[in-house]
């Protein structure tokens, strides 16, 4: 299918209501035009005269089933080419289909039962949902409660946008809104908001693939269908685009789609950051600590610490070790209830001056704490 880029003179001194079918215009110009803004990989992405994406091969599929060219007309470039147009994006592909410039919109459009008084929606191609996106060392941000008091992007006009304006769950949430899920994303790269809202795979993969300090939280916090719009009334084209969806989902080439364009992103960006969550939660978890004691020099004999305990004492709890066995001038014990990382005062019998203790967040279970006295002083190392 050839893909072109075509710039659209607004006005034309048309009327409202004066908009030829979508027969008509196919008929006259022998090709059927798609708007689509190529900002949502990997359904529909690319630039100048060259798209693609799982979204772009459904559109292509249809201009099959109708036996006709394919022009795709990307509304970026138009708003970009256009000084006197507002940049829009969402918004823009329906002002733009219903002033007859195009036939039909194909660029990851929701079902919306908002815009059926006006627009079409064939079945649907795809089953999306809304995911929360934050920076991956940011693990307070796990649902949508916890966006309660934060900033918070959405593409402007798109199905995070209006689900967010109308959730009461995240209460006190500054919205941005934002040209793109991208744009959305870079902000929250640049620490300028805390989490992003929008759909799942096409966040994944611009989390994957351009924002590696980003992650996604596995809760979906809103679902909804992909499908692709025409005019309201356009009953014959959307009955040959239905055929053409029918039969990519009968024949089984749908699924080989969504396998090519978006296999297994989603679990690639969300299991990346579950898994800084699990290396915190390791460095963060209880150590047991096996101690070791050896006296350097004094004039005291070791044996006077047989069967007293070390006492471990902080801001996160006290622990006590199980009791001291001396051979010789070593000795050991054992702190076998887990102990928290952090700073701790540690006292022992012989030492009227405690020593200072820092117990690491490594991602270990266990602990190896080396003792060495030289008279009363207490010198220790944890590894």
């Amino acid at each position: 299918m050839m893909v072109s880029l075509m710039l659209i003179a607004f006005g034309c001194g048309k009327k409202e209501g004066d908009v030829p079918s979508a027969a008509e215009n196919m008929k006259k110009h022998k090709k059927v035009t798609i708007l689509i803004d190529p900002v949502n990989a990997p359904f529909e992405y690319g630039s100048g005269t060259s798209v693609q994406g799982l979204g772009v091969d459904i559109g292509n599929e249809i201009g099959k089933t109708l036996n006709i060219e394919v022009n795709w007309v990307i509304i970026g470039d138009l708003e970009r080419l256009n000084p006197n147009s507002v940049v829009k994006g969402y918004d823009h592909l329906f002002e733009l289909l219903k002033k007859g410039e195009a036939e039909i919109i194909i660029s990851s459009i929701a079902i919306d039962p908002k815009r059926t008084n006006e627009f079409t929606f064939s079945n649907p191609y795809y089953d999306s949902t809304d995911v929360i996106a934050h920076q991956r060392e940011v693990y307070e941000i796990k649902d949508l409660a916890s966006l309660s008091g934060k900033k918070v992007g959405v593409c402007a006009g798109r199905p995070g946008d209006t689900f967010m304006a109308a959730q009461k769950t995240a209460t006190n949430v500054t919205l941005k809104k934002y040209r793109s899920l991208d744009d959305a994303l870079g902000a929250l790269s640049s620490t300028e908001i805390d989490a992003v809202v929008g759909d799942e795979v096409i966040m994944a993969n611009s989390v994957f693939n351009n924002f590696s300090g980003t992650t996604l939280e596995p809760n979906q916090v809103n679902k909804y269908q992909y499908a692709v719009v025409v005019r309201k009334g356009e009953n014959e084209l959307l009955a040959k685009i239905n055929e053409t969806i029918d039969r990519l989902k009968t024949s089984g080439e749908l699924d080989k789609l969504k396998d090519k364009w978006v296999g297994n992103i989603v679990k690639k960006a969300i299991g990346r950051g579950q898994g800084d969550i699990a290396e915190k939660n390791k460095r963060e978890a209880p150590k047991t600590i096996n101690v070791k004691i050896t006296k350097v020099s004094g004039a005291w004999s070791m044996d006077r610490l047989d069967g007293f305990q070390l006492l471990l004492e902080g801001p996160t709890g006290k622990y006590q070790s199980t009791p001291i066995l001396t051979e010789g001038n070593r000795g050991n014990c054992k702190f076998t209830n887990p102990v928290k990382p952090g700073e701790y005062r540690l006292q022992m019998p012989i030492s009227r001056t405690p020593a200072n203790v820092s117990v690491p967040g490594w991602a270990k279970t266990s602990l190896d704490m080396d003792m060495s006295i030289s008279g009363g002083t207490i010198t220790v190392t944890v590894k």
